[in-house]
């Protein structure tokens, strides 16, 4: 039988964690807190050195605590940072929820993960509970681009499974698939001229943009694909044909090939639109340019229904009188960076909900059946080790 958690302990938990200000490069505060938190419970404590390779006040947090049976080790992840405005938050405990007081997010994304994380632990602790190696990895900056999970030191982690803790769907829903991510810089170049003198000796890259996005598919390609133009900036003055403009967008797909197809076609309108344009002006042929930089955000994650973490979830749900939904995600989390390296871990709920926004609550009820959850994954995890 599953030891029962303490609630008012993870509200605790929660509620200390959530003062704590951890905005994306700051994290330096809560990161000591949990440090000792951690060496408390018995954990080997190591903060890598992503930090100082993305200039932020700390880096990822690895605790690791030693088994006390043999087994293959367990991942428990969250990330520390949050987005803003999250100076002063004042969480509001309610009957079934918490909230912020308004004005600012709450940061159930994600220290939500983190308090589960940090009663399941406890509890294995107060409870003696057999368990395997479990390695308990905090990230920075998330929250930008995933830039803590790309800069974590893998060496340290053993694990190949595992839970990451960063999902606001109902506690049914698994995010099993998540899509790849390429992040384009575009540079187009035209030719100044007056525009009231002699626009004829000019070349409008405005006007050469405009005519690729019109060519663009944009927004929802597909049921695995999405694609954006997020920024669009230049020109000088209005009586100025414009020389220059910068644009950044996105291409997302759980599809691979699809991505590479949807970003090829982006550049191709941008290509197709510059060709079309020539201008000759004082016995000279002047023709538009541009670069395009395609960079891999994060790669795709592609949990296998035959992960055996996934079965041990299913198997902990029916005994909540749940149902496992494999679900998709249109973001991207820690675990795409992570099972690009190797580790398999879906990701699980945490009662987070409208995150990202002032009106951000915990939901206890999923909360609370998380930490259960991940109890029972953990105890089969163990029983799975033995039965090997």
């Amino acid at each position: 039988m599953t030891p029962t958690i303490n609630e008012k302990r993870m509200v605790q938990f929660f509620c200390d964690l959530a003062k704590i200000t951890s905005l994306s490069g700051k994290e330096g505060a809560i990161a000591r807190r949990l440090s000792i938190l951690l060496k408390f419970m018995g954990a080997e404590v190591v903060i890598d050195d992503a930090g100082k390779k993305i200039g932020g006040e700390t880096g990822n947090l690895i605790a690791r605590f030693p088994g006390t049976v043999p087994g293959e080790p367990f991942l428990l992840s969250a990330h520390m940072d949050t987005v803003g405005p999250a100076v002063n938050v004042h969480p509001q405990v309610h009957k079934d929820r918490i909230t912020s007081d308004g004005s600012t997010i709450l940061g159930a994304d994600c220290k939500a993960g983190i308090a589960i994380i940090l009663e399941v632990l406890k509890t294995l602790e107060e409870n003696r509970i057999p368990h395997p190696p479990i390695e308990a990895v905090f990230t920075v900056s998330e929250e930008m681009a995933l830039l803590g999970a790309k800069f974590l030191d893998y060496s340290r982690i053993h694990a190949r499974y595992g839970l990451i803790f960063d999902n606001e769907q109902g506690l049914e829903n698994v995010i099993t698939s998540a899509p790849a991510a390429d992040a384009m810089e575009i540079k187009v170049y035209g030719a100044a001229a007056h525009a009231g003198v002699s626009p004829e000796k000019g070349i409008s890259a405005i006007k050469v943009v405009s005519g690729a996005i019109a060519a663009m598919k944009l927004g929802r390609i597909d049921s695995q694909t999405t694609a954006n133009i997020g920024f669009i900036s230049g020109g000088n003055a209005i009586n100025i044909v414009p020389s220059s403009v910068e644009l950044s967008g996105e291409a997302r797909s759980h599809d691979p090939a699809k991505l590479k197809k949807q970003t090829r076609h982006m550049e191709d309108c941008l290509r197709k639109a510059v060709k079309k344009v020539r201008v000759r002006a004082d016995g000279k042929l002047i023709v538009p340019s541009y670069e395009f930089l395609v960079e891999r955000k994060f790669p795709n994650l592609h949990i296998a229904r035959s992960n055996p973490v996934l079965a041990l979830i299913s198997s902990a749900m029916r005994g909540q009188g749940l149902r496992m939904k494999p679900s998709a995600s249109g973001g991207g989390t820690d675990g795409n960076i992570m099972y690009g390296h190797g580790i398999k871990a879906p990701i699980l709920s945490t009662g987070m909900r409208d995150v990202h926004t002032t009106h951000e609550y915990l939901d206890l009820k999923d909360f609370f059946a998380c930490a259960r959850l991940t109890l029972e994954v953990i105890a089969a995890w163990t029983g799975r080790g033995r039965d090997k």
